[in-house]
């Protein structure tokens, strides 16, 4: 329709009368103003140099006629700055980036971002999410009534709608909880790590929880003991009237104040560097008492924080009852003007058989591959034979979880209490920007018993999606190379990637790049890496590897997130345009740094018993630290046991047991103390021979000193291929040298025995010599009392484990996975008394 309007001098009342005809006949719409609503989940609040604070802005448009298709988000920088971790909500892109303003806009099908609607577009009516995520500034304190300056949306036609502004608050405590191990049975004690950072300006004192103990999410945990504010290990046996006390270190304890060891607390009123002095013992009403050696000494005195500082408070729990919880608190300074976000830690699963899963990436493009990862867990007191995966499930999310192939290993043959194993699949994810994907998924062992059914973690389908390792380094790390593996997963080709340089170099001293073939690069901020040709491009579908070296990195007091921002800009042509995008990468700067090796060099036969000594070493700022929980994981074999605690030197070891496979394997392990974290790759040698595996039945698990046994046990020969003709020669042994003894029980087995491929034979050891024969063999009286696992041993004496022989062709030695309890008359020596009488 076209209307036309003819004005003529004498007759304005005419004009009037028109235009009052067209608003009200041809444009009611008009009468109404309109207008969206901005607004924040109620208690919404951010931490203090957090880079990846998130501000969920959920935007209604309240109509009632124009569609919301461009918006845009002013903030006040010396308050706050964006970062590069916005993640827009499906159908939208960020058009516009800066640290004070960023600007969302509708991904259109040949990847352009416009305000051309692409049916994402905001409906009169309807509303949308928008996850902003910030780097809010320090101040002395918590800071509440923080909003954006302005926030701007376009419709159609560009108009600009009106609105009001949300509020939250800025926190001055970061926290961040970890409760382990990440699994226990019942009975078991779960540590919860409290470790606290002071983000403000100001200095925090009496730093403490709130609740205190810390909340949990279900009633199958009861609270033990704590706060402790430091820990370390007492380094000698003290007698119950001792007034210095020697540790391995007091860094984490203050000038004065009162510690705790066992039951007792000790008042102290000076410190050296390794011993409290001016003690009292026994005081607060406790009861003093020897020590020995090696004891855990807790810190009960709570700790100030000068700005940028860290201090950790831990918590004790006992595991009550099966199934899963998690912790949730607040950090808070004496007053309460100093607070933390809400913070929820990991999940524990409790129970005597319990399983994890895990997968990674958490971002991928389209028709990439993740890998899935289920750790399994034994919590009970005997062996678990035979434990096997169950069929994996993707759960809902939107993406598909397809083509999933594993599990690796197929299963294992034997876990041990305490022991953990790992099987690993992986899938193919497919589907829409922004669709989400996880798995489901139980194993089993003989028994038959079943883990609880585990969910992983989540991840989401983006268009362009990086990975960058390492994601943990160590404090004042030098000639340290990160490489980033970007994804494209858009439909246009990438011929720019852009990568900022913290702090605009700062500490981070960029000495070489490392670019894809076709490519430059060159230090500067931001470090730009070009594509020389169009044949060069990272093509839809492809990936492209870039690497900055830095001859020095950031020095920090507590654990810190470093973000490196990425723009990445696409070539025109064939339907493209030279548009940008942004993504958001990070790594962890750790105040504690983990170093991991392996012993002995390897490698060693994947025959699922041989073994090899992780050390994982915890140190700060050089110096080893004790009495810290240092957790482990593998992508390969079993872990024995899955967590260890540092000693003087700071050292915390395990056991990796080697999977069974007939093709040469490797495992990469990790060791990890709450963001520290450290890997090590060990190597296998295929084991193709017969493969005899302890399969349970173990029996008798107790026996006295001095009494005679004959030992039976299942036994599986796991290989495919091949026969074990078993010799008499073979023998079941165990010894008390883990209790300082030298004493040994050898049974050799009976008979002999031929064990076919996939056979399981029951076999008795009971014979004194390697003749066979049987009728028993004797627990040596000078056997020290206790609980000894028969790990298998290459190199006796003293002999342990299983030795299977046929005759030297196919000689092994295997670990049996159930403990034997040795009691009775042992350790000492009958004495005959005779009296004497002297006659005269």
């Amino acid at each position: 329709m076209s209307i036309a309007f003819r004005i003529g001098a004498p007759t304005g009342r005419t004009v009037v009368m028109a235009l009052f005809l067209f608003f009200g006949l041809f444009a009611p719409s008009l009468a109404l103003s309109d207008t969206f609503t901005a607004t924040v989940p109620a208690g919404t609040e951010v931490t203090m140099g957090d880079p990846q604070s998130v501000i969920p802005v959920t935007i209604t448009n309240n109509g009632p006629n124009r569609q919301i298709r461009s918006i845009v988000f002013r903030i006040d920088t010396a308050k706050y700055e964006f970062t590069s971790f916005v993640v827009p909500p499906a159908g939208w892109c960020i058009d516009r980036f800066s640290t004070g303003r960023i600007t969302f806009a509708l991904l259109q099908p040949d990847g352009r971002c416009r305000g051309t609607p692409n049916g994402s577009e905001i409906l009169p009516g309807e509303s949308l999410t928008f996850n902003i995520t910030v780097l809010p500034l320090s101040e002395a304190a918590d800071v509440s009534g923080d909003t954006f300056t302005r926030i701007r949306v376009r419709t159609q036609r560009n108009f600009t709608l009106s609105g009001g502004l949300p509020t939250w608050t800025r926190r001055a405590l970061a926290l961040d909880m970890t409760a382990t191990p990440s699994t226990t049975g019942v009975g078991g004690t779960i540590t919860l790590s409290m470790q606290v950072t002071n983000r403000s300006t100001a200095t925090q004192s009496g730093i403490t929880s709130n609740p205190a103990p810390p909340g949990y999410s279900s009633a199958i945990v009861s609270y033990s003991d704590g706060p402790f504010y430091g820990s370390t290990l007492l380094n000698g046996s003290i007698t119950d009237s001792d007034t210095t006390i020697t540790v391995d270190s007091t860094d984490e304890f203050p000038a004065s104040g009162t510690i705790k060891i066992g039951s007792e607390e000790i008042c102290y009123s000076s410190k050296t560097a390794t011993t409290f002095t001016g003690v009292v013992r026994g005081c607060n009403g406790t009861t003093a008492a020897s020590h020995t050696s090696g004891a855990v000494v807790y810190s009960l005195t709570s700790f100030s924080l000068a700005p940028g500082e860290s201090g950790t408070i831990t918590w004790l729990y006992s595991a009550d009852l099966t199934g899963s919880v998690y912790f949730t608190a607040r950090a808070r300074d004496s007053t309460a003007t100093a607070n933390s976000v809400s913070v929820d830690s990991n999940t524990v699963i409790i129970g005597s058989f319990t399983a994890l899963l895990s997968v990674s990436p958490t971002s991928v493009v389209s028709g990439q591959s993740v890998t899935v990862q289920m750790t399994v867990t034994n919590n009970g007191t005997s062996a678990l034979i035979n434990v096997t995966p169950n069929t994996l499930s993707g759960c809902a999310g939107g993406a598909t979880e397809g083509s999933i192939s594993g599990p690796t290993p197929a299963f294992i043959s034997s876990l041990a209490p305490g022991a953990s194993g790992v099987f690993e699949w992986t899938s193919t994810i497919t589907g829409s920007v922004n669709d989400i994907y996880c798995f489901t998924g139980s194993a089993s062992a003989d028994g038959p018993v079943t883990t609880n059914t585990a969910t992983s973690n989540t991840g989401s389908i983006s268009a362009y999606s990086v990975t960058v390792s390492p994601s943990t380094i160590a404090s004042g790390t030098v000639n340290q190379t990160f490489t980033w593996t970007l994804y494209n997963g858009g439909g246009c080709p990438i011929r720019v990637v852009r990568i900022d340089i913290p702090l605009s170099g700062g500490d981070w001293n960029c000495s070489s790049t490392g670019a894809p073939p076709g490519w430059t690069g060159g230090c500067r901020d931001p470090v730009r890496f070009v594509s020389l040709s169009r044949s060069s491009d990272i093509a839809p579908g492809s990936i492209g590897t870039f690497s900055i070296t830095f001859s020095t990195t950031e020095t920090v007091t507590s654990d810190k997130e470093v973000s490196f921002p990425i723009e990445i800009r696409t070539r025109r042509g064939g339907g493209c345009r030279n548009e940008r995008y942004f993504i958001s990468s990070s790594v962890i700067v750790t105040a504690y740094a983990i170093t991991l090796t392996h012993s002995p060099a390897g490698p060693i036969y994947a025959d699922g018993s041989s073994r090899y000594t992780m050390t994982a070493t915890l140190t700060l700022n050089g110096s080893p630290v004790s009495g810290k929980t240092i957790t482990f994981g593998t992508t390969n074999g079993t872990l024995d046991p899955l967590s260890a605690v540092t000693d003087s030197n700071g050292q915390a070891v395990v056991d990796l047991i080697a999977p069974i496979s007939t093709t040469d394997t490797s495992a990469t392990v990790t060791a990890t103390y709450i963001n520290a974290q450290a890997t090590d790759t060990v190597n296998f040698t295929g084991w193709t021979g017969p493969n005899l595996q302890y399969w349970g039945g173990l029996n008798p698990t107790t026996v006295n000193c001095g009494a005679s046994y004959s030992f039976t046990m299942d036994i599986k020969n796991v290989s495919t291929t091949a026969t074990m003709s078993l010799t008499t020669s073979s023998y079941f042994a165990f010894n008390d040298s883990t209790n300082g003894g030298s004493a040994e029980f050898i049974a050799y087995l009976d008979s002999a025995v031929t064990v076919s491929p996939g056979e399981t034979r029951t076999l008795t050891f009971g014979s004194a010599t390697d003749a066979g024969g049987g009728g028993g063999v004797t627990v040596p009286v000078n056997f020290i009392e206790g609980t000894y696992r028969p790990d298998q041993n290459s190199n006796p004496p003293p002999a342990s484990g299983l030795f299977f022989s046929d005759g030297g062709t196919n000689d092994q030695y295997r670990g049996v996975t159930d403990d034997i309890a040795v009691s009775g008359r042992c350790g000492t020596v009958t004495i005959d008394v005779i009296d004497w009488h002297e006659l005269y």
